[in-house]
C-alpha cells in the first residue's frame, strides 16, 4: 500500500493537537479539506481513526496503534528531504510588481517573523507565474486567480489572503476633493482615468468587470510611462480621477488627496502554490500569511458597501484567515 504523506501528516497533526480547527490552521487548510484528507487515509487503511463529538476529538484503538509508526514515517520523509540541502532554502516568492500589495504583505510578514527568508521575483502577473509554479521554479505566487486567460491548473492550490480596497487619487483643487468619499455614480460623466491602460491580464479583466458592473467608464487617454508620471499628471494636469491600491506607496510630496470609493472595489489577492508536500519553509510562510491575514483583518469587509468581481468572500473566508478557496 502506498500512503499519501499529506494525508498522513494531516492525521498526525490532528492526533497530536486533538483539534481539527487548530490542525487545519497549522496546515493552511480549511477544516473541510483537512477532513477530506483524513477520510481518504481512513479509506486507504480500511479503519476509522477518529471519534468526534461536539467537544472532543478522540483516537480510535487503530489510530493509537498507527500514530507512532506514522510519526516515524514523517520523520524519515523530512530527513530524506533535508539530505538534499533544499529544506532550508529561501522561499521563491513571486510578488507580481514591487510597488503593489504583495510587497506590503511581505513586509508585514517579515515584521511578524524577522527570520523569514524569501527569494523575490516579479513576473508581472499571476498568468505569467503559473507555468513557473508548475515547473517548480517558483514556490509561491501572489495574484488574482480569475481571468488568467486559462483555468488555474488542478495541480495548484490557492487561498485568499487580502481584499485590497482601491482608492481614488485627486489634486486638492478637484471639485470632488472636498468630500470624505468618491461616489462611483459621480464619476460616470468623466470616468476613471487610467492613461496607457496596461498591466497583468487579471488586473485588466478586473477593471473591465468593475467598469461594466458599476457603470463607470474607463478613460485610457494620454500617455504614462510609470506610476510617478501618472501621479504628476494627476496633480498638475486637467482635473481627473485615477485609482490605485490602498496598499501602494504613493508620492507624499505631490499632496494628492486619497479618498475611498463608494462602493469600494476590492481586489482579491491569493497565494498560489503547488499541491502536495511542501518544504518546511514554504509551509511556514503559508501558515504565517494565514495568521497575519486574520490578525490584521486583510479580508474584512462590509458586503453592503463593497464590490468584488469574483465569487464574494464569505464570512467563513474572513474568519478562517484566508483558509477558504477564493
Amino acid at each position: 500500500m502506498d500512503l499519501d504523506l499529506a494525508q498522513v501528516r494531516a492525521f498526525v497533526l490532528t492526533a497530536e493537537l486533538r483539534n481539527f480547527s487548530r490542525a487545519a490552521e497549522r496546515l493552511f487548510l480549511t477544516q473541510q479539506a483537512l477532513s477530506k484528507r483524513i477520510s481518504r487515509l481512513e479509506d486507504a487503511l480500511g479503519v476509522r481513526l477518529f471519534v468526534r463529538t461536539n467537544r472532543t476529538v478522540e483516537l480510535t484503538a487503530d489510530a493509537q496503534r498507527f500514530l507512532p509508526r506514522a510519526q516515524d514515517l514523517l520523520r524519515a520523509a523530512d530527513a530524506a528531504v533535508a539530505v538534499l540541502g533544499t529544506a532550508d532554502a529561501p522561499v521563491r516568492l513571486d510578488l507580481v510588481d514591487n510597488r503593489l500589495s504583495p510587497m506590503f504583505m511581505l513586509r508585514r510578514l517579515a515584521a511578524r517573523d524577522p527570520g523569514l527568508r524569501v527569494e523575490r521575483s516579479w513576473r508581472r502577473g499571476l498568468a505569467n507565474a503559473v507555468d513557473p509554479l508548475l515547473r517548480g521554479e517558483v514556490d509561491v505566487a501572489f495574484g488574482r486567480v480569475h481571468d488568467l486567460g486559462r483555468e488555474l491548473p488542478a495541480e495548484l492550490e490557492h487561498r485568499l489572503v487580502r481584499l485590497e480596497p482601491l482608492v481614488a487619487l485627486l489634486p486638492p483643487e478637484h471639485p470632488l476633493a472636498g468630500g470624505d468619499v468618491i461616489r462611483m455614480a459621480d464619476l460616470r460623466p468623466e470616468g476613471i482615468w487610467l492613461p496607457s491602460l496596461a498591466g497583468p491580464v487579471e488586473w485588466l479583466a478586473f477593471l473591465r468587470r468593475m467598469s461594466e458592473s458599476l457603470d463607470v467608464p474607463l478613460d485610457d487617454s494620454g500617455v504614462s510611462f510609470d506610476l510617478r508620471h501618472t501621479l504628476e499628471q494627476t496633480r498638475y494636469g486637467p482635473p481627473r480621477v485615477p485609482l490605485a491600491g490602498a496598499d501602494m506607496e504613493l508620492a507624499p510630496d505631490l499632496n494628492l488627496r486619497v479618498l475611498p470609493f463608494e462602493p469600494s472595489p476590492l481586489f482579491p489577492w491569493s497565494l498560489v502554490w503547488r499541491k502536495g508536500r511542501q518544504r518546511p519553509a514554504v509551509s511556514k510562510l503559508l501558515a504565517l500569511a494565514g495568521r497575519t491575514s486574520r490578525a490584521e483583518g486583510w479580508c474584512a469587509h462590509d458586503p453592503a458597501r463593497t464590490w468584488q468581481p469574483d465569487p464574494p468572500a464569505t464570512e467563513a473566508a474572513v474568519t478562517d484567515a484566508a483558509g477558504t478557496t477564493q
